[in-house]
């Protein structure tokens, strides 16, 4: 049995892009303009909307180049000024907070609290307690 081969258009790897890191049309337009395109959150959202819509709008390689440009900058920061928390970690928080999803939060916070003892060793875990 053969599978049917899906192409992938910008616009679908956009979507993906937007729900695997979380993202709304806020963010969607500043990473459009942080990469050099200047858009409305209409035109994201026609550029989010499936083919069939009315409002649907292509995305083409250049528009979509540089979403990605500005999509690094959105989630690392600039080479001058990198973002000591990634974006997408701190729209993951949001998320959470907003679901007021506290069991989720607490783990998060367990787990960097082990992080930062591991990272800083015994010794220095001791004086903390």
């Amino acid at each position: 049995m053969s599978k049917e081969e899906v192409t992938l258009t910008n616009n679908m790897v956009l979507k993906k892009v937007m729900i695997a890191n979380q993202l709304r049309h806020p963010h969607i337009q500043e990473c459009f303009q942080l990469g050099g395109y200047s858009c409305s959150i209409s035109i994201c959202k026609a550029f989010l909307a499936g083919p069939s819509h009315k409002n649907y709008q292509p995305l083409n390689d250049e528009t979509f180049q540089k979403f990605l440009d500005g999509f690094i900058i959105y989630s690392r920061g600039t080479k001058e000024a990198p973002a000591i928390i990634p974006k997408t970690i701190e729209n993951l928080l949001e998320s959470l907070a907003d679901q007021e999803n506290l069991e989720a939060l607490e783990v998060i916070i367990e787990l960097a609290t082990e992080a930062l003892y591991d990272a800083m060793g015994e010794d220095e875990e001791d004086e903390l307690l």
